[in-house]
Order: structure tokens, then sequence, then C-alpha cells
């Protein structure tokens, strides 16, 4: 605490005042940032009994560049941890969050992307890679007590473009797995994605795309996989789509692990409200073949609202079918589910803002007969009081309700964090 005190006392009085000019129009180029983070959590290990209090204090340097436009660019965020518990010293350690997009789009048509998403982190709920803050989605794997973990994914595309819309090409990810608890599997995942975009007019679109997996675990089975995907689309009006499509997979695993094949047709719309409302819905029926034992099948259905205007913003997801929990900390594998979240962002004012968050998950594990209800909420109230100065207060509560003992928790939490940016 003392040194989250300091820090503050420091940032206010010393920070340059150039900042603030700077800070009015980052532009391109190099920002350099800095945040201070005071935690508390009531049950640090995520456990159903001998719950562990904690203060955390965070101090968290960073760096952002960019040099984007139309053609090309990179846009580039490190930041490394410095974190330090109150009592649990033995959890101290380092953090680092990055992420990397580039793109480079030639002349000639050939266009290339990269993105990487790289954490070192002990948090328990990992968040699915590639997602933002907003779409508050996370893993279903729940690491129990305080393990750290680092997580790479790399995703080079190269695609070549020969039509406005129309473009082939091919994705590439490379997705490695490591944690320092004993309890945990590493793993790797190699994914290689050709795909094909065609418009036989305006209005008339079909994707074509295969996707084959390589995934390789610590002590599971490792695993051989294979997607196909067909997906058309139609344009009724500039504003609303409506698609249909099928989709093929097959995962094929060591002994003793058992193959299986999954089937998914779906139909769906999309539609603009405005420039800044989008919302989407699609309904499917997918089922489960495996080799040996009993199917497995039921509804999918995915709807989702996001706006992005100049004073509130707000998504909200309603998704359920199957999901495959692999390359996580548990490598839970195939499961029914249903979830819902959602997020919004509201400025009171020019320098004001206040944003909730609430998520509701149900998972059925087919193989392991365990049920999960996992739900959590919270709030956030941001003020920037200089122009590269942001004090942000953040509460939230989250809970697992499982059927299994071992697996249900409570959690609550309280944070301060300010930053400021150059």
């Amino acid at each position: 605490m003392q040194i989250f005190f300091f820090l503050i006392a420091f940032l206010v009085t010393y920070f340059p005042v150039s900042a603030c000019a700077q800070a009015e129009a980052p532009g391109p180029g190099f920002h350099p940032y800095i945040s201070v983070v005071e935690e508390y959590n009531d049950n640090i290990n995520l456990t159903s009994t001998n719950k562990k209090e904690a203060f955390i204090t965070t101090v968290r340097p960073g760096l952002k560049y960019t040099n984007m436009d139309a053609a090309a660019g990179i846009e580039l965020d490190y930041s490394a941890g410095f974190v330090y518990y109150g009592k649990e010293t033995d959890n101290n350690y380092v953090s680092h969050n990055a992420s990397l997009t580039a793109k480079y789009l030639t002349r000639s048509h050939f266009n290339f992307y990269l993105k990487e998403y790289f954490i070192r982190s002990d948090e328990q709920r990992e968040q699915e890679y590639f997602t933002t803050v907003q779409e508050n989605k996370y893993v279903l794997a729940t690491r129990e007590g305080r393990a750290v973990y680092w997580r790479n994914v790399v995703e080079p595309t190269v695609e070549y473009q020969f039509g406005r819309e129309d473009r082939i090409g091919v994705n590439y990810r490379n997705n490695i797995y490591r944690s320092e608890g004993r309890t945990y599997e590493d793993s790797d995942e190699n994914y290689i994605n050709p795909y094909i975009d065609f418009w036989f007019d305006q209005k008339n679109g079909l994707r074509l795309e295969y996707g084959y997996t390589m995934g390789e675990f610590e002590r599971s089975p490792d695993m051989n996989a294979h997607m196909g995907k067909a997906l058309f689309t139609h344009r009724v009006t500039s504003q609303t789509s409506i698609f249909t499509g099928y989709t093929f997979a097959r995962r094929m695993f060591d002994p003793p692990d058992v193959d299986y094949d999954v089937h998914e047709p779906v139909v769906g719309m999309t539609h603009a409200f405005s420039p800044t409302v989008i919302a989407s819905a699609q309904v499917g029926y997918f089922w489960k073949e495996p080799e040996t034992g009993s199917k497995t099948d039921g509804v999918s259905y995915r709807a989702s609202i996001t706006n992005l205007g100049a004073r509130t913003t707000y998504t909200f997801s309603f998704q359920g079918g199957y999901n495959e929990d692999y390359f996580t900390s548990d490598n839970l594998g195939f499961n029914r589910y249903h979830r819902l979240t959602g997020s919004l962002t509201h400025f009171l004012e020019r320098r004001l803002s206040i944003g909730f968050t609430g998520s509701v998950e149900r998972a059925e594990y087919i193989d392991t007969d365990r049920e999960d209800w996992i739900w959590g909420v919270g709030g956030n109230l941001s003020y920037t009081p200089l122009k590269w100065l942001t004090i942000s207060l953040e509460v939230s509560h989250r809970e697992n309700d499982s059927n299994i003992d071992i697996n249900d928790y409570k959690e609550n939490r309280g944070i301060i964090r300010l930053t400021a940016t150059y």
C-alpha cells in the first residue's frame, strides 16, 4: 500500500507537463505509459473452503507504438507488471502482456497480415485470445491456486485479392501454452486454414474454408483434426444480409481417447440498424457422432448486438450449442453450453465514464458428468482529471456453482487503477 500511494503522489506531482499536450493528439509513434493498481481479493485461490484474502499491488510500465494507415503499418502494445502480494509474498511475480497487429497491402493485390498475442499471468480464468475486454469472454478451464502460466499465439495470413471482395488465402496459427502449476497441462497447437471468398455478383457470395489442426498435449492423447465449412450469403439490402452454412469437424486422438465427428448446419442474418448499431442472429443444429458410445445433439444459436456510439458503447451476445475446450489449463474437451455476456460503457461527461459487465454460462461436460453454472458481474468508474492521467475504480463478483463441490468458488474484488500516458 505504501508503494501505491507514493507512486500516486509521484505521478500527479512530477509527470511532465508536455505529456498533456501530447495526449491531445497522440497520433503515430511511440507512447509510453505506466499504471499503478491496488487490488483487494477475498479468495485469491478460487477455493470453496479455506479462502485466502490479499491486497495485491501491481506497477505496470508499458509502451504503445503505431504507424498504421490504410495500406500498411503495425500496432504494438507491450507492458510488464511487477506484482506484489501483501501477505502471500511467495506469489510475487512479473507479468507480461503484448499484442501486435500488422498489415501490408501490395499494389499487386497480395496482402499480408500478422497478429500476435502474448500473456504471462497467474489469473485463474483466462480470457479468450484475440478478443477485447468488452467482449467479456473466457475459456472454461479455471485454475485453482495461483500458478503462473504463459501463452503465445502467432497468426500470419497471406491472401491474393482478385476482386473487390474476392480473395483466396491461407491462415496459420501457432499456439503455445505453458504452466508452472503441476496439475495443469502444457500444450502446442499448429493450425493451417486455407480459404476462398467468391462473390457471384454484388448480392451473392460464397466462402469455403478448410482447417487442419495438430495438437500436442503434455499428458492427454495428442489430436489431429479436420474442419470443412461452406457459407453462402445473400444481401437483401445494403443493411441486411441472410446466410446459410454447414460445418463438418473430425477429431482424431491417440488411444485411448475416442475419435468423433461433429456436424452443424446453420441459418442466420445480420442487420445494421445504423452506422454504429449492428446486430446478428443465427440458429442451427449440431450432432456429435463418436466412434463408440452415444450420440450427442442439440440446438445451436448465436445472437449479438453492438453499438459504437460517441457517448455510449455496448455489446451483448447470447450463444449456445457445443464448445470444445482444448489447449487450456485443463483441456475439458467437448461440452454443451449456454452463454450470455454483456458490457456497457457510457460517458457521463467528456472526462467521466461508467461501465458495467456481466456474464452467465452453463456448461455440461459430456465425458465427466460435470455441470457448472459460472457467472459474474462488475462495474467501473473512470475519471480523467488531467489529459494524461486516468483514475478508475472497479468492483466485481464472480461465482461457480458446480455439481462437483471442489469446483465451487465465490470471489469478490475491488481495484483502484491509475494510468499515466505520454
